[in-house]
């Protein structure tokens, strides 16, 4: 009798250490996703020396608008992390495109192609720096739990600076293009007449979902990758993935949106741009590439890609103005 007890005692003990041990094992493995999915660093950019030609011309592009005369513009966002852009005036009252670029991207290589469109138009410009990264304060990305606040602070920036009647675009390249498209169901202005997504996804949590791959790194399986991160989010960044959902904002907003997403996207997949699409409440437009990866578009389409974006902000300023 004595020795079933001793047994009983020895399994429970057992249980309650490995239970630990496990536990141990999931809190630290999420510390170790989180610095590497959300933590701050420094992305160097492409080697000119080894780009091919198209990439080469992007590259120079960038360099030249890194360069070129500009006003950085400071604000403080709502939780008091300052945050960077970078405004190029072209004309007075002109409309004014406000880009965030992708995740651990910068903002003057992503935004070469709104740019060299707006540029071409005369229209203005905004490159933001998204929090924790380029320029931008901040220890850490929210994956866009914060950054569609940010983004709501530089549109009311825009509006105190160029008044309520001045056209606003808002645009963004993968995580940036999230970033603008969680913050639709925001309160922002009238005076933001549409919103652009080059190559956006519905969350980071169905990024990781609908990988391909069964491991999103080395050593992790990507159902516990995808764990760990949630769960990472939550204890170390103090924030929760569940709030960044670019499909429940599009449902409960009726500004104009246009969707390009190429149909070879192997880290957004098409279907979310169809995902996307469907859960926009309000006036909407989907161009897809063909033959394109992520971030792609531009490079592979240049011509359909200025023609469309031209087209959508022309049509929508001259709705307005009807």
């Amino acid at each position: 009798m004595k020795s079933k007890v001793k047994r009983k005692k020895v399994y429970f003990i057992t249980v309650v250490i490995g239970f630990a041990i496990c536990m141990v094992g999931v809190i630290f493995g999420s510390r170790l996703v989180f610095q590497r999915i959300c933590e701050r660093r420094t992305t160097p950019w492409s080697d000119l020396g080894t780009a091919d030609d198209d990439e080469y011309r992007i590259l120079i592009d960038a360099y030249k608008i890194k360069n070129q005369s500009n006003e950085t513009v400071m604000i403080q966002a709502f939780d008091n992390t300052k945050l960077i852009g970078h405004y190029y005036e072209r004309e007075k009252g002109a409309p004014l495109i406000v880009f965030f670029h992708g995740m651990w991207g910068h903002s003057y290589l992503d935004g070469v192609p709104i740019y060299r469109i707006t540029q071409k138009h005369n229209w203005n410009l905004l490159l933001c720096d998204l929090r924790a990264q380029g320029d931008s304060e901040g220890e850490f990305s929210t994956l866009g739990v914060l950054e569609k606040y940010d983004c709501l602070d530089w549109v009311e920036w825009a509006q105190n600076r160029f008044g309520d009647k001045n056209p606003i675009f808002l645009m963004g390249v993968s995580m940036g293009a999230s970033i603008v498209m969680m913050s639709s169901d925001l309160e922002l202005p009238d005076s933001v007449y549409g919103i652009i997504d080059d190559c956006g996804f519905t969350s980071i949590l169905d990024v990781i979902k609908q990988n391909k791959n069964k491991q999103i790194s080395k050593y992790i399986p990507k159902n516990l990758f995808y764990t760990m991160l949630n769960v990472g989010t939550k204890i170390w960044g103090s924030f929760d993935l569940s709030d960044a959902d670019a499909c429940k904002a599009l449902a409960h907003t009726d500004i104009p949106l246009l969707i390009i997403h190429g149909d070879e996207d192997m880290q957004a997949p098409v279907s979310m741009a169809y995902k996307l699409y469907d859960s926009c409440n309000g006036e909407k437009q989907l161009y897809i590439v063909h033959g394109a990866d992520h971030a792609e578009n531009y490079r592979k389409d240049p011509g359909g890609y200025e023609k469309i974006v031209t087209k959508f902000i022309e049509e929508r300023i001259e709705r307005k103005d009807d």
